[in-house]
């Protein structure tokens, strides 16, 4: 008799972040997914632990392209895993421009270390390189949607789409075991087809187990419609002739604002202004976007970039020199860029610029977390550090909070009740402790559920 088939949790476990979970079975060790852990220090120096023995894993499987469910793979790689990496094609896409963009951020930080000499390590040293990511990407092997995989004797997988990025996916793993097979699902990042651009969340049948996170499990989204507020912001700077900035996450978001942009000037509910995306990451994603109109509510024939995620005076903002004269335009005009959070990026050179005017707006798209400069603005700082300057902050600050891509607590529930055949435990993880015992709640109480909230590298052994 085989060793039964166990899963553990070496990362999102009563965080957000790191996301990867171990499944081992029939002597094969499957990971899925491969995350960065992001956030305060104590939990991203996880990210220097290293695996005894990176070539113990057989194989990855991503649910989606995130950084923190995709961006620890060129570090694995670095540490000896050669196996294949499995995914959708829209998460390969994706995952060839994200890896790159955080490969070159982690040598950035290691230069600006030495450069400033603030690292208790000299010299310091990159995470990984962008040599390894492209190594990493080498190893990328993009599976269809809807149908089982052999991928090991007695181990299949099947990708469904879970609505939450493009090539988001739940990942179910079938194990033939010794008596009866045993399937495990991984909810990756669900969405909440609440969202303008991409599908929602599609049902499954049954499963033995399922993965859960829980990013939202305490919170029920506002259901308002965002067009609103973005309309009136708009209209502010087209009457005053000055700005607004869109801080935004590259990928989704960007997408989705383009949209409603585009949305608004086709109803005559905003003239017609200049609108810059200025995220060299977010101009190609949204090509890659306009590639898989298959994953698309976009009902659109049109074949260019342009139609229909840009509005019509819409123009990208190539090199950092374009960059730093946008800021020093006028108005009126609309610039989105990145990083979403305010944690760098080209968005902060335009906050710098447009911060100390009261005419000018800045627009929150997208949760704002702890300590993030983007909380600070959103709490009413008067003044903020920038590329360290203090900077003036007399623009208004605004937000529109029904613009997440994940699912609420609602949601959530929803979906799983949609499972014809109950899973026999639900695990709990990837969200912070107080949504995850609010899910819990939820589960047992409501669904009926055995639910159970893993600790970091905790390990179960699946009946």
């Amino acid at each position: 008799m085989s060793q039964k088939p166990s899963i553990q949790f070496l990362g999102a476990a009563k965080t957000v972040t790191g996301s990867k979970t171990l499944v081992s079975a029939h002597g094969k060790n499957i990971l899925v997914d491969c995350g960065l852990f992001q956030g305060p220090k104590a939990i991203r120096e996880l990210n220097w632990m290293e695996f005894t023995d990176a070539s113990m894993f057989d194989a990855v499987i991503l649910t989606h392209a995130h950084i923190d469910h995709s961006g620890y793979l060129p570090k694995l790689v670095k540490e000896g895993f050669a196996g294949p990496i499995y995914c959708s094609q829209g998460t390969f896409d994706l995952c060839e421009i994200m890896l790159m963009d955080s490969a070159h951020l982690q040598e950035e930080d290691a230069k600006f270390a030495n450069k400033t000499k603030h690292s208790k390590h000299y010299p310091a040293l990159p995470l990984y390189t962008t040599a390894d990511a492209e190594k990493a990407l080498t190893l990328f092997k993009p599976l269809p949607k809807n149908q089982w995989l052999e991928l090991f004797p007695n181990i299949s997988v099947q990708l469904l789409r879970s609505g939450h990025i493009l090539g988001s996916s739940f990942v179910q793993i079938a194990i033939q075991d010794d008596y009866k097979p045993i399937t495990i699902t991984f909810s990756g990042d669900i969405g909440n087809n609440r969202q303008n651009v991409i599908k929602g969340p599609v049902p499954i049948l049954e499963t033995d187990y399922l993965v859960m996170e829980g990013t939202y499990g305490d919170r029920v989204q506002a259901k308002t419609d965002p067009s609103d507020i973005i309309a009136e912001c708009v209209n502010k700077v087209a009457k005053k002739g000055s700005v607004l900035v869109i801080p935004s996450f590259a990928v989704g978001r960007s997408q989705e604002i383009l949209y409603l942009l585009r949305k608004l000037e086709a109803e005559n509910k905003i003239p017609e202004i200049p609108v810059y995306l200025d995220s060299p990451m977010a101009v190609e994603a949204t090509r890659i976007y306009m590639r898989h109109r298959d994953e698309l509510k976009l009902d659109s024939d049109e074949k260019s970039f342009i139609e229909p995620l840009c509005s019509h005076c819409f123009e990208t903002v190539k090199s950092a020199d374009d960059s730093m004269l946008l800021c020093m335009q006028e108005g009126p005009m609309v610039v989105v860029s990145a990083a979403g959070m305010l944690t760098g990026g080209r968005v902060l050179h335009h906050l710098k610029a447009r911060l100390p005017n009261p005419d000018n707006i800045v627009l929150f798209v997208g949760w704002q977390a702890e300590e993030t400069k983007g909380r600070l603005l959103q709490q009413g700082l008067p003044k903020i550090r920038i590329h360290h300057q203090e900077v003036d902050v007399e623009a208004e600050i605004q937000t529109a909070d029904s613009l997440s891509a994940h699912g609420d607590s609602e949601d959530i529930l929803n979906w799983v009740r949609m499972i014809d055949k109950k899973p026999k435990t639900v695990f709990l993880n990837h969200g912070e402790e107080s949504a995850l015992n609010t899910l819990r709640y939820r589960f047992e109480n409501e669904l009926g559920l055995n639910t159970l909230i893993p600790n970091f590298e905790q390990k179960y052994f699946l009946e």
